[in-house]
C-alpha cells in the first residue's frame, strides 16, 4: 500500500538530519527552499508507489481469472456453447474457441457442477448439470444435443479430468398441504393466488439452489387471504412437500418426502404435466386442500 505524501516527507526529513553533511540545510520552515524541494520529491514519489498500487491490483485480477481446469473454468465454458458451430484453434495457438460468436446458438442458460467420488476411482469426476430456457421455465438439453456438448467439453477439458455432462427433466414438486384462507374469495379465485405463489417460488429459486420446506409455505403464506399454511399429519394421501426426480434414463421415480430441505437432482422444480410418465403426479391445484379458516382448535 502507498504511502502517504506526509509519511514520505517525514522520513526524507529524518534521514536528512541523520546525516551531518546536511546538517546545515536543517529548517523547520515549510518554505525553506530544501523543504519545499523534499516536499515536491514526497508527491513524486506517492504517484510512483500509487501506480504500483494500482499494477498490482490489475496482476491480481489478472490471476484470479485465469481459472483455466477449475469448476468455473468448464461451468463458464458450457455457457458459451454455440449449438451446431465447430471449435477451432485462436489464432494465438492457446485454445479453442468459434470463428464468430452468436447468442442466438447459445442453448445452454444454467449450469451447475457437483464432485462425485467413488471406491473403484480414487480421482473425483466432476458433474455438470446444465439446462436452457429461463428461471421458471427451464427444461432439459435433448439426449440427441447432448452428445455434442460432450464433445465440445471433451475438447476443451484438461488432460487427466473426468467429466460427466448431464441434463435431466425438472424434479417434480408435489405440495400436499392444507391451505386455510379467510373464505372471502372464490375457491376457484384461491387456487389461482396459492398457484402463483408456487409458480414464483419456483421462479426465484437459483439453479441447483437448495430447496426449503419452510420458504414454500412462506410464499403460500403471503397469498392474500391465506390465513395460515398446515401439513395434516392425519390426512390421506400423506401431507408434505414432495419431489419426484427423473433417472438418467428419463424415467421418473417414486415421490420422496423433503424433510427440512434437500437439494434436486436436475436442478431445478417443474410443475407435473399429467402427461406420460407424470400421469399419476397431481399438478399444485390437485395436491393443494383448501380450507375455510374457522378458529377451531
Amino acid at each position: 500500500m502507498s504511502r502517504t505524501i506526509k509519511e514520505i516527507y517525514n522520513e526524507a526529513v529524518r534521514e536528512r538530519n541523520r546525516r551531518l553533511e546536511l546538517t546545515e540545510f536543517a529548517s523547520d520552515s515549510k518554505l525553506s527552499v530544501m523543504n519545499g524541494i523534499l516536499w515536491v520529491a514526497a508527491a513524486l514519489i506517492h504517484s510512483f508507489e500509487t501506480l504500483l498500487d494500482v499494477f498490482a491490483i490489475d496482476i491480481s485480477e489478472a490471476i484470479n481469472s485465469r481459472i483455466n481446469g477449475t469448476p468455473n473454468y468448464y461451468a463458464h465454458a458450457l455457457l458459451q456453447y454455440q449449438q451446431g458451430d465447430e471449435l477451432i484453434v485462436r489464432e494465438d495457438g492457446l485454445a479453442f474457441g468459434y470463428a464468430h460468436v452468436d447468442e442466438t446458438k447459445r442453448i445452454i442458460t444454467q449450469v451447475s457442477y457437483v464432485e462425485s467420488t467413488d471406491d473403484s476411482n480414487l480421482d473425483s469426476k466432476l458433474i455438470l448439470k446444465i439446462a436452457t430456457g429461463t428461471k421458471g421455465h427451464l427444461e432439459a438439453i435433448p439426449v440427441s444435443e447432448l452428445v455434442p456438448v460432450n464433445a465440445y467439453i471433451g475438447k476443451l477439458k484438461f488432460a487427466g479430468t473426468r467429466i460427466e455432462v448431464i441434463s435431466t427433466k425438472g424434479d417434480v414438486l408435489v405440495p400436499r398441504l392444507t391451505v386455510f384462507y379467510d373464505g372471502a374469495v372464490p375457491e376457484a379465485e384461491m387456487y389461482d393466488a396459492v398457484e402463483e405463489r408456487i409458480r414464483g417460488y419456483i421462479t426465484g429459486i437459483d439453479f441447483d439452489a437448495a430447496v426449503y420446506v419452510s420458504r414454500l409455505t412462506d410464499a403460500i403464506r403471503e397469498a392474500e387471504h391465506v390465513t395460515d399454511v398446515y401439513i395434516d399429519e392425519g390426512a390421506v394421501p400423506e401431507q408434505g412437500v414432495f419431489i419426484a426426480c427423473h433417472d438418467a434414463d428419463g424415467q421418473i421415480q417414486p415421490l420422496q418426502r423433503v424433510g427440512r430441505m434437500t437439494y434436486t437432482a436436475s436442478g431445478y422444480l417443474k410443475e407435473s404435466s399429467r402427461k406420460d410418465e407424470e400421469s399419476e403426479l397431481p399438478t399444485f391445484r390437485e395436491a393443494i386442500t383448501l380450507r375455510i379458516e374457522n378458529h377451531e382448535i
